[in-house]
């Protein structure tokens, strides 16, 4: 269960991180130091209005301070994020902040099935035969939600079952699950293990059935069953584990190889994306945009013009960071100048959108800086990508930085003058 917090309690333990930031010590958490990395550029910046942030931080102080209510976030993003090691890290962070916050997992989706990486934490085991489409595949035509993946069958004996992994530092457990599913009376019908279902509900505007169990579980099986003569197949795009608990969801939602291109054929998305209602959305989605000779800044931001449009839709309020490239080569040989432009590429449209931002780019070192975080076995050899330790490292980072920025809304709205200004004495330096 989640532990409250006083006003003043709150603002004590970040103003003590802040102030222990710079000397790189561990509170709450250590933060691993290397001398090339820029931790003082790490930091929640406003392009445009300072308030770009208050409706996730007013949701937080109020779950905090009150324990009440739950908190969802999304991250959104290509293989970085499918690989769930950096959001991972960011779930595990927020949801261990002031206390155990864990209001459940979230989004899953059976990866496996389409031959691809399955996200840190859980696995499906799966029978029958499946087909899959994802949102990289331009060639083909397919209806695909929030999570850019979707799984098809015509095979009756199909089912699945979801477990999470035991060695996961936090547990997770779910007494309701949404399965976003094509509904029509071609669908086969949905059944749980036996004895695990107090209700069902589905809700064909919003396209899911909602199964509330009669007690909390940390598997499920799911078998989907030909019960009428019209039900011909079933189309799957993914499932929400959900609680009764307040605290913290954090959703990873990423395809290997994708950009902003990829997001918006997903024509599902603000539908979906709605259900969830999230309060703030990390977007990361660049690398694959800018990788070769042929990056546009203009598609690129008009991509994400569009992309924002569809999150608002699913959320008028929600608040949205965006976080720059990493620095990275094109082909392991070449380096890639094109982070600079995406740098700023964002920052504008972080000022146009009344948005935040996170300059990862900056904070790993600027051009080039991809070559230490190699050496130093933070990045993989083909220089795109993180090993572990570099992704958990990143995860630390933002969600510091996203802390700390959170302790300047807390003093903003502090009505004790004094201990606002101990606050903002023990400000990370920018």
């Amino acid at each position: 269960m989640i532990k409250k917090a006083t006003y003043g309690i709150i603002i004590l333990l970040i103003s003590l991180a802040q102030l222990l930031h710079a000397q790189y010590s561990e509170y709450p958490f250590a933060i691993s130091h290397y001398k090339f990395v820029q931790y003082d550029s790490s930091y929640i910046e406003y392009p445009g209005s300072k308030n770009a942030l208050d409706a996730f931080y007013a949701k937080l102080s109020t779950l905090i301070l009150e324990g009440k209510g739950q908190v969802n976030i999304v991250q959104i993003g290509g293989s970085h994020i499918q690989a769930d090691i950096m959001s991972s890290e960011l779930r595990k962070r927020f949801q261990s902040f002031q206390g155990d916050q864990n209001a459940g997992r979230g989004f899953v989706f059976p990866y496996r099935l389409a031959h691809t990486n399955t996200p840190y934490g859980y696995h499906f085991e799966r029978s029958g035969n499946w087909t899959t489409c994802r949102n990289v595949q331009k060639k083909r035509v397919c209806t695909l939600g929030m999570a850019g993946i979707s799984a098809y069958t015509e095979d009756s004996a199909a089912s699945l079952a979801v477990c999470f992994e035991p060695e996961n530092d936090i547990k997770y457990h779910f007494n309701r699950i949404k399965i976003y599913h094509d509904i029509s009376p071609t669908s086969f019908t949905i059944q749980l293990d036996s004895g695990v279902v107090k209700s069902q509900f589905t809700d064909s505007l919003a396209g899911y059935t909602e199964f509330k169990l009669v007690d909390y579980i940390d598997s499920l099986g799911i078998k989907f069953l030909k019960t009428d003569s019209l039900q011909t197949s079933f189309q799957l795009y993914g499932m929400n584990l959900e609680t009764d608990e307040p605290g913290i969801v954090f959703h990873n939602l990423g395809i290997n190889g994708a950009a902003t291109s990829s997001f918006l054929r997903c024509n599902l998305l603000s539908q979906q994306l709605a259900t969830i209602k999230p309060d703030l959305v990390i977007l990361g989605l660049g690398i694959n945009d800018a990788y070769g000779r042929n990056f546009s800044q203009s598609a690129y931001e008009h991509n994400y013009d569009l992309l924002v449009k569809e999150i608002r839709k699913a959320n008028p309020n929600v608040s949205i960071i965006y976080t720059t490239n990493n620095d990275s080569y094109i082909r392991r040989r070449y380096l890639n100048r094109n982070g600079i432009k995406v740098q700023e590429s964002m920052k504008r449209l972080a000022k146009n959108q009344n948005t935040a931002l996170w300059d990862m780019f900056e904070v790993m070192g600027g051009l080039n800086s991809i070559v230490l975080w190699q050496r130093y076995g933070l990045a993989k050899k083909d220089r795109i990508h993180f090993t572990r330790p570099g992704y958990i490292l990143m995860g630390d980072l933002i969600f510091d930085a996203i802390i700390r920025d959170f302790g300047d809304y807390l003093s903003r709205e502090n009505k004790e003058p004094k201990t606002a200004a101990m606050l903002n004495s023990n400000n990370h330096q920018r």
